[in-house]
């Protein structure tokens, strides 16, 4: 049982990083689209990039108190947060694409945590399973969208995954330095890094 599922994961994973190829291959290198929108909120030192998946049931469960921690981080100072949607899951392209069109319709960090918040929350349920259960969810909640192309944040999206190797969600990497990268994978050693990364920031 535990071989199938570890083969099963193996096979979705290579199943996304294909969509990535696929959605992302009539455009430039990323340096020719650095500005396609993706959440990236903070500055600083150091750099923590989160991979995550809405159906992603651990993922879920570090979502669940994550909004208030990342609010907090990027508010105190010294360290940029990416966030990047690695699709594992059937129906994740989808809620990945709403996303980014929310992120396209506002630049403010806050309201882009909300509108993860409720995918996260239809995820959990299933919830919404069309665009237009989506869009008839942000609407109730306010939530402004802004379709447009996203090939270019997903070719972003899939740069950032061969970078940094990753394979499962959830995954933090937390960049300290050029030398010092440290990756954690799961609920509980991802608790470990964010505890590493406040303490390493300077005092508020």
């Amino acid at each position: 049982m535990k071989s199938y599922g570890r083969s099963a994961l193996i096979h979705a994973f290579l199943k996304a990083l294909c969509i990535l190829a696929i959605l992302a291959a009539a455009v430039p290198p990323v340096s020719a689209a650095e500005d396609a929108p993706i959440f990236s909120h903070g500055e600083g030192l150091y750099e923590l990039i989160i991979f995550t998946d809405y159906f992603c049931q651990p993922c879920q469960k570090v979502e669940g108190g994550l909004t208030q921690t990342l609010e907090d981080l990027i508010e105190r100072g010294g360290v940029k947060i990416t966030i990047v949607d690695l699709p594992l899951y059937k129906l994740t392209p989808l809620y990945a694409r709403y996303f980014l069109y929310a992120l396209n319709a506002s630049s403010g960090y806050k309201e882009a945590l909300r509108a993860r918040q409720l995918l996260f929350k239809k995820a959990s349920s299933l919830g919404a399973i069309t665009a237009e259960h989506l869009e008839r969810d942000f609407k109730s909640e306010g939530i402004a969208i802004k379709p447009y192309d996203t090939k270019a944040s997903l070719a972003r999206y899939s740069e950032l995954i061969k970078k940094y190797a990753v394979r499962s969600t959830p995954t933090f990497v937390f960049v300290y330095s050029p030398t010092d990268i440290r990756k954690y994978s799961g609920s509980e050693p991802v608790k470990k890094g964010i505890a590493e990364l406040k303490q390493a920031l300077p005092a508020p």
